[in-house]
């Protein structure tokens, strides 16, 4: 099994102006054609998503790609999805709009995806994208997280939390797992956490995770940062060159079928 975290930043390409002259825009059968492809290029079995777009034009890229999908609406701007060959059992929401609150913890999204695996075992994928600037809400979202784990342990035979963290390893989601005992894939078999955005224009960041419970530990054989052409682009950028997004995705091999 190849599992995949990804922010693509609505599918508009980086930069977004240079990306416009192909893509047109982030609803365009050009973007799905596109990212279809790129997508395809991980061969992921499950892919998760930051920064989606709306569910009708993630539907495309999947049926272009012949897997299921699952979605997690954004109360903002954000929507998270879940791309997988597994068939999916159910999916849950954990981000939430709230009258007269002006940014509620997961703002961005998150939620959790089950999953069904060969061998009458199953995989619940929890997807997160925390706030970017607000520390004090990060660690709001890390205690909430806090409080789903016990419940997707109980409820499926592996865990992954995966996403765009926005934060350094030393934050609470990051010590709420490890006291969880999940670790860090790039940890474990990647050589150390990579910077997932470093491409021409971009301050490098180290902020996309994906963190395996400990039933997954024995099965993890490799982990890395996706660097290939079209992924990213070392400075100077050209002028009309773009690559798929300012982010960079995380990919994990486990040798489950």
């Amino acid at each position: 099994m190849r599992l995949g975290t990804y922010n693509v930043l609505g599918l508009t390409g980086y930069p977004a102006a240079a990306a416009k002259r192909d893509l047109r825009d982030p609803t365009s059968g050009e973007t799905v054609t596109h990212f279809a492809s790129v997508f395809r290029s991980l061969r992921c079995d499950v892919l998760a998503l930051q920064e989606g777009v709306p569910v009708a034009q993630m539907q495309r890229i999947a049926r272009a790609l012949g897997v299921g999908l699952a979605t997690v609406p954004s109360p903002e701007n954000w929507p998270g999805h879940v791309l997988s060959r597994y068939p999916i059992i159910e999916s849950r929401v954990f981000s939430h709009l709230a009258p007269a609150v002006e940014t509620e913890p997961f703002s961005r999204c998150a939620g959790a995806t089950l999953l069904a695996l060969p061998n009458a075992e199953s995989l619940c994928l929890i997807v997160v994208h925390l706030h970017p600037s607000d520390r004090h809400l990060r660690d709001r979202e890390a205690a909430l997280l806090h409080e789903k784990l016990p419940e997707a342990l109980a409820l499926a035979t592996h865990v992954a939390v995966v996403g765009d963290f926005n934060c350094a390893t030393d934050e609470a989601l990051h010590r709420t797992l490890r006291a969880a005992d999940f670790v860090n894939a790039m940890q474990q078999a990647g050589g150390g956490v990579h910077a997932t955005m470093d491409t021409a224009g971009i301050e490098p960041h180290f902020i996309d995770h994906i963190y395996l419970s400990a039933s997954l530990i024995p099965y993890i054989k490799s982990a890395h940062v996706v660097r290939d052409v079209g992924f990213r682009h070392d400075a100077p950028l050209p002028a009309g060159k773009w690559v798929h997004s300012d982010h960079l995705p995380v990919v994990v091999d486990l040798a489950l079928p």
